[in-house]
């Protein structure tokens, strides 16, 4: 899963991957996204819930920034 962050320091734009949750976790299901476009998001702050083959879990943000774009949308496989 990729998401568009535009960092708030150095006008950037950076796309993060979705790190995997658990060992054996291969793919993840956007169960809810808990930000939305354009919204200022902290570093280790919640923004969207996955599904894993073991459990749902929340995605944190890596930097502060601003979400720009949501590519893969809720109920959507990464």
């Amino acid at each position: 899963m990729r998401f568009g962050i535009t960092k708030t320091s150095s006008s950037l734009d950076a796309q993060i991957d979705m790190p995997a949750l658990s060992s054996t976790m291969k793919e993840g299901r956007v169960v809810e996204w808990l930000k939305s476009e354009g919204d200022t998001i902290e570093s280790g702050e919640p923004i969207a819930t996955i599904e894993s083959d073991k459990a749902d879990m929340d995605l944190e943000a890596f930097e502060d920034g601003i979400l720009a774009k949501i590519i893969v949308q809720d109920g959507e496989v990464a």
